[in-house]
């Protein structure tokens, strides 16, 4: 039996969190069969695609982390989308200079998509049903259709000119009004995505062939050469996804797993809850205004060692052992003054130049645009304790804003995560050096970072698996939920709701949740020296929560989006 979980609903079966009802109703559907915590995540991911299409999809990718109760053992599979072969380093660049929106909007910033590959070399790997199975709540979806909801008109009216572009994204994601102008379609308009439910029915039968072979490859090639992009068929038939090692770490006693390099997040996750261990080892204090100028500080100098040194290990030397080892987090902290401020220019001479990054001198100015940020987040447990935290995005808000003709496949816009010049932000201000330079093959750096963690009593058994979009404030979030409640004991549904507060190194700025913090907690923020902006909305995070002495399980779906957390009783 399966219901709606309240902040006090406890399950003594399996618990899921999306950001769409549909989505966690396929992967109930999956545990109510029998199947574990990969089959639900899966069959959750793949209806996400159809749902969701302003956040993840088939033509995007991911990361996910998967831990077998078991054994003990936990996973992490890396299907983040490559730049294509024939990419070049200056190939968003102009007379030597960024041209904006050409990394961002249209057929050339489309990276080769892993999204397929990782779901079914999931399922394969972890998972017990067979991928017609997992993959029906999907097909239905998109032959029935979605209903448009508020969150959906938000994220298109963000990205309407560039659907417009698209004579197939405006066919399937605009209606005309009645002056013959495509718009974004109503609230309670049914969008239905027949050739999608092909190409997901191709897929359930043919595998990865499915989609990185034959008709399908073909109409995403042919739609992305047209337009003058650089992606191929062998670029497809050669992508592979990657087994990487988790990053571990740990928090007041509490094991932590995070996503390794090419994702920059899970680093930020150890450094900064590191930090926070060292400057406030009796706990931190809920909106203590001297323990947030210490954790902001933390984050500051987090995002540094980001810009000069992250990027894709397999072509860059990633100090990751070092850039997560107490020592170098004790320097970070030990540099903090609790009185006031570091300017993040004032970082810079350490930085500059640093394994040849280039950072910029100038000060970063960015309009936060919420509305626009895309990815998305699943957690899963199943009855026998089997976790999985996975994020899988299309970059920005509707990828690329291609849809491939006669496929139903809307292409991300991944190749914006590169450095498209070292030093220069990207579509999120973040400023990224020499090791996210685009190269052929190469996976962009990320800030996604599915989290797991741990009992105290049984450092292998989980207790929470967490995850957000957000784009550059997902490390963020997630380390808010952390603390939430570990430091203030708060549940599972209290930790994801509460406000929030991010700094990114560059535009040397304190945002703050429209809600977050309270006059007198701003004011002596602001006296410390921090530069507040207030931001309306964030990342939603997804969270599932198993109680260490009980075992029953709580989960809960942010509700600053539309998703709904179900379990099992």
């Amino acid at each position: 039996m399966a219901c709606v979980a309240h902040a006090a609903r406890p399950y003594r079966g399996g618990a899921v969190a999306t950001a769409y009802p549909p989505a966690s109703e396929a992967a109930l559907k999956m545990l109510d069969k029998g199947g574990n915590a990969v089959d639900a995540a899966v069959a959750a991911a793949f209806v996400a695609a159809v749902v969701g299409p302003y956040h993840s999809g088939v033509g995007g990718g991911g990361f996910a982390l998967v831990h077998d109760a078991k054994s003990g053992a936990t996973r992490v599979l890396d299907f983040r989308e490559v730049a294509p072969k024939a990419a070049t380093r200056n190939m968003f660049l102009k007379d030597g200079k960024v041209v904006p929106g050409l990394s961002t909007d249209g057929v050339l910033a489309v990276a080769v998509p892993g999204a397929v590959a990782g779901y079914l070399e999931l399922l394969k790997t972890h998972g017990t049903l067979p991928p017609s199975v997992v993959l029906a709540p999907a097909i239905e979806a998109a032959r029935k259709g979605l209903w448009v909801t508020p969150r959906y008109r938000s994220m298109a009216e963000g990205r309407l000119e560039c659907l417009r572009k698209d004579p197939e994204a405006t066919r399937v994601f605009l209606v005309k009004n009645e002056q013959g102008e495509h718009v974004v379609p109503p609230i309670g308009h049914l969008l239905r995505q027949p050739d999608l439910a092909r190409t997901l029915t191709s897929i359930a039968k043919s595998g990865p062939k499915g989609f990185y072979s034959g008709a399908v490859a073909k109409g995403i090639v042919d739609t992305v050469q047209a337009g003058g992009g650089v992606l191929t068929l062998e670029d497809l038939a050669s992508y592979k996804t990657r087994k990487r090692e988790p990053l571990e770490g740990s928090y007041r006693g509490h094991r932590i797993l995070t996503m390794p390099p090419p994702s920059a997040g899970g680093v930020a996750v150890l450094q900064v809850l590191g930090a926070m261990e060292q400057l406030r080892p009796q706990g931190f204090g809920f909106r203590d205004p001297e323990a947030l100028h210490l954790y902001v500080e933390a984050l500051r100098r987090a995002y540094v060692d980001r810009a000069k040194y992250l990027g894709d290990p397999d072509f860059a030397d990633v100090p990751t052992a070092r850039l997560i080892s107490k020592g170098h987090i004790a320097d970070l902290a030990g540099s903090i003054d609790p009185k006031k401020v570091t300017s993040s220019l004032a970082l810079l001479p350490q930085t500059a130049g640093t394994q040849g990054s280039t950072l910029t001198d100038k000060p970063v100015t960015l309009t936060p645009e919420p509305e626009r940020k895309n990815t998305t987040h699943i957690s899963v447990v199943d009855k026998q304790g089997n976790a999985v935290a996975l994020t899988a995005t299309v970059n920005y808000g509707f990828g690329s804003c291609v849809v491939a003709k006669g496929t139903g496949v809307l292409l991300n816009d991944e190749m914006d995560d590169f450095a498209a010049q070292p030093g220069v932000p990207n579509a999120y201000g973040l400023v990224t050096g020499e090791p996210n330079a685009i190269q052929p093959g190469k996976v962009p750096q990320s800030s996604m970072s599915p989290t797991l963690v741990f009992s105290k009593e049984d450092p292998k058994r989980v207790m929470l698996a967490v995850g957000s979009p957000g784009g550059s404030t997902i490390p963020t979030t997630v380390i808010q939920v952390i603390s939430n409640m570990v430091d203030s004991g708060m549940d599972v549904a209290r930790a994801v709701n509460e406000g929030r507060v991010h700094h990114q190194y560059l535009p040397d700025e304190l945002w703050v949740d429209k809600w977050g913090l309270e006059p007198a907690t701003l004011s002596a923020l602001e006296a410390k020296g921090h530069k507040v902006r207030r931001v309306d909305q964030w990342g939603d995070a997804e969270a599932v929560f198993i109680d260490p002495k009980t075992g029953l399980r709580f989960s809960a779906s942010d509700p600053r989006n539309e998703g709904l957390s179900l379990g099992q009783d």
